[in-house]
């Protein structure tokens, strides 16, 4: 999905801008005034499908082991990352390390 946004203003709002990570987002000459939060970007279900996680998987500890990813390019950390997560700590014995670790890996790669 791709967004454009111009030259737009947004003053006062709980939230901007909220658009799933695998939009493409261009943004030029745009502000942000006293806003909640800018821009929130968030998993989407099917995405979360895609990575075989619960369809009730908070989007908060997707988005911290995502961010934890992506602040590493050392391959032999970024399983360690995973596991580490709270994301991984709430699935509890649901799906095996590797696989889910694997899934991340994958959809991170897919997002730079």
């Amino acid at each position: 999905m791709s967004i454009t946004i111009n030259d737009c203003h947004f003053e006062n709002n709980g939230t901007g801008i909220k658009a799933p990570t695998s939009a493409d987002i261009q943004m030029s000459g745009t502000k942000f005034v006293n806003n909640g939060i800018a821009l929130d970007i968030y998993v989407s279900a099917a995405d979360i499908q895609t990575l075989g996680l619960p369809a009730e998987t908070p989007q908060e500890f997707i988005k911290e082991v995502i961010s934890a990813l992506q602040g590493t390019n050392i391959e032999s950390e970024k399983m360690k990352v995973v596991e580490e997560s709270r994301l991984f700590k709430w699935i509890g014995n649901t799906a095996s390390l590797s696989t889910i670790a694997t899934a991340l890996m994958q959809f991170v790669g897919q997002l730079s």
